[in-house]
């Protein structure tokens, strides 16, 4: 095999290394992004599931209150009535 022969199948084994180490690279970095899009559908679950418990101790918290305001009202009242009967 003649000289330039040589540095054609040098060329060759070069690139051929490169074309391997892109595969590997592709398939590393598609195999992140599988990651990271799992991560993601779960982090977005999650996300709804925080919302909906948020909600949910909003809406307590509200019931909660309302009952403490009636609660007021009527003690407010009794004190008053006591006042005047008093």
């Amino acid at each position: 095999m003649n000289e330039f022969q040589q540095q054609i199948l040098q060329k060759i084994e070069q690139i051929a290394l490169k074309l391997e180490n892109y595969k590997s690279n592709n398939q590393d970095l598609t195999k992140l992004k599988e990651e990271l899009e799992a991560k993601i559908i779960y982090l977005e679950r999650r996300e709804q599931e925080i919302n909906s418990q948020l909600e949910d101790q909003k809406l307590e918290l509200s019931e909660k209150s309302e009952l403490i305001d009636k609660a007021t009202n009527k003690i407010e009242n009794l004190l008053g009535s006591i006042d005047i009967d008093g």
